[in-house]
C-alpha cells in the first residue's frame, strides 16, 4: 500500500473540484470504447477544478500465454510481436492531456499479470512516461486544500483496484463496504468489477466537546471502458461467462473544500 499527500491551492470559498476515477479501459481490444475514453479525457483536460487517480488496467496485456487470448479481438493498431509495449504507448498518448491533473495511478491485475509472466513492469513505464506517482495496489491519499495559502481543508481517500468477481448487485455492494469498513476515509474509490455503484455512509462521532458531529463517507465503484458484449466482432471472455453487461463510464467525486461536503454522481 501506498500513501501520498496532495496540497490543492484554491482561492474562494466557493470552489468547487470534481475527481474523476479513471480505470479498467482495457486498451488493445476491440470491445475497449476508445471514443468513450477519449471524450472523458477531452472533458477532463477542459475543467479548471479536475483532478483524476488512475484505478488500474488501462492496457488489456493478454498475450498468447494467456488462456484468455484471442487473436481476433485485438486491436488493429497493435504491434503483434509486441502486443504490451504497444498497448502501453496507447495509453501514454492517451492520458498525456492531463498528467498534470494526475493524482497517482494504480496498478491493476492486468499489468500485474504482465508483469509476473513477461517480466515486463509497463506500471513503472506508464508512470515514468507521465511523471506522475506509481500508487501500487491500493493507497491512501491525503488531499490537503489550501485557500490563499493558509486556511486548509483535510479530506483522506482511499482507493484499490480491487479483485473477485461479483456478478450480483449485492455482491457488489458488499466489496465496496468492505472496503468501507476496513479503512477510515472519506472518499472510497474500487476498481475492477466493470460497474458503478455507490454508497455514501455517514460516519457519527462525539467530539471533545461532547458535541454529535458527522464524519463524510462516500465510495464508489468505479466503472469501465470494456464492453462485455460488442456487435459483430468475436466475443470478449465476459461475453463467453454470460456476464451482465458493464457499465462505461465512470463516477465523479464532487469535493466543496470550504464547506466541508462531498458528494458524488454517477
Amino acid at each position: 500500500m501506498q500513501v501520498k499527500e496532495i496540497r490543492i491551492p484554491y482561492k474562494s470559498r466557493r470552489d468547487v473540484f470534481r475527481l474523476y476515477p479513471i480505470g479498467d479501459i482495457h486498451a488493445g481490444v476491440v470491445h475497449c470504447a476508445e471514443k468513450k475514453i477519449k471524450e472523458m479525457v477531452k472533458q477532463i483536460s477542459s475543467e479548471e477544478n479536475s483532478l483524476w487517480i488512475g484505478m488500474g488496467d488501462y492496457a488489456d496485456c493478454i498475450t498468447p500465454q494467456d488462456p484468455r487470448w484471442d487473436i481476433e479481438v485485438i486491436s488493429d493498431w497493435i504491434e503483434n510481436s509486441n502486443i504490451a509495449e504497444s498497448q502501453r504507448r496507447w495509453v501514454v498518448e492517451l492520458f498525456k492531456p492531463i498528467k498534470d491533473k494526475c493524482i497517482g495511478l494504480l496498478t491493476g491485475n492486468h499489468e500485474e499479470g504482465i508483469r509476473l509472466h513477461n517480466c515486463q513492469d509497463i506500471q513503472l513505464d506508464i508512470c515514468r512516461d507521465l511523471g506522475v506517482p506509481n500508487l501500487g495496489y491500493s493507497c491512501f491519499i491525503r488531499f490537503v486544500f489550501v485557500r490563499l495559502g493558509a486556511h486548509t481543508d483535510i479530506f483522506t481517500g482511499h482507493f484499490e483496484h480491487g479483485s473477485g468477481a461479483a456478478q450480483t448487485e449485492g455482491g457488489k455492494m458488499m466489496r465496496l463496504k468492505k472496503a468501507i469498513d476496513s479503512f477510515e476515509a472519506n472518499i472510497y474509490g474500487v476498481g475492477h468489477l466493470h460497474d458503478i455503484k455507490t454508497l455514501v455512509s455517514p460516519k457519527l462521532y462525539l467530539d471533545n466537546a461532547l458535541n454529535i458531529k458527522e464524519f463524510s463517507r462516500v465510495g464508489a465503484i468505479t466503472g469501465s471502458w470494456f464492453r462485455s458484449y460488442t456487435e459483430g466482432v468475436r466475443p470478449s471472455y465476459a461475453e463467453k461467462k454470460s456476464y451482465y453487461p458493464t457499465t462505461l463510464g465512470c463516477p465523479v467525486f464532487i469535493i466543496h473544500p470550504d464547506k466541508q461536503i462531498i458528494r458524488i454522481e454517477e
